[in-house]
């Protein structure tokens, strides 16, 4: 295991990007998962769930049929510069007991729940665009890899 500051979780949102050629981030996505570099890049069991209402559903124009969305996300499950990490009781009890310190409700537990896999894994940065949503959790850094200011891999 190395050290927490060179191990990336990439967020559900730069997952779609990496697999949507006309998107302007589709390079900087791809950059991240593809790279070797030094760096240990993960992802969530979370993370390629959430792909697929999100490839399917109505925000996607045109949506994507099932099997391409499935597709797409076996294809990044298999990726060798990724390793992908199960949802567990210990994570589960990690993103209860965040949520009771930090006061989450609703939804917001999947955020939490997220960082609880980081922290049972000793991951310190999650890559994400969406990094206004985790400032509040001290547990781990948010950045955005899109920002000219991020502090993202290479």
């Amino acid at each position: 295991m190395g050290s927490a500051e060179r191990r990336f979780l990439i967020d559900t949102n730069v997952l779609i990007y990496a697999t949507l050629e006309a998107d302007p981030r589709f390079e900087r996505s791809r950059k991240l998962l593809l790279s070797p570099g030094g760096d240990e890049r993960y992802v969530s069991v979370q993370n390629l769930a959430e792909m697929y209402p999100n490839l399917t559903g109505p925000r996607m124009q045109p949506p994507d049929a099932p099997a391409v969305a499935r597709a797409k996300i076996l294809s990044i499950a298999s990726l060798p510069t990724l390793q992908v990490l199960p949802l567990t009781g210990d994570v589960q009890a990690i993103a209860l007991e965040l949520c009771e310190k930090h006061g989450i409700t609703r939804q917001r537990y999947f955020d939490v729940q997220l960082v609880a896999t980081m922290v049972a894994h000793g991951i310190g940065t999650l890559l994400t665009e969406n990094d206004r949503d985790f400032q509040d959790l001290a547990e781990i850094r948010a950045v955005n890899p899109f920002t000219s200011s991020s502090r993202a891999p290479r």
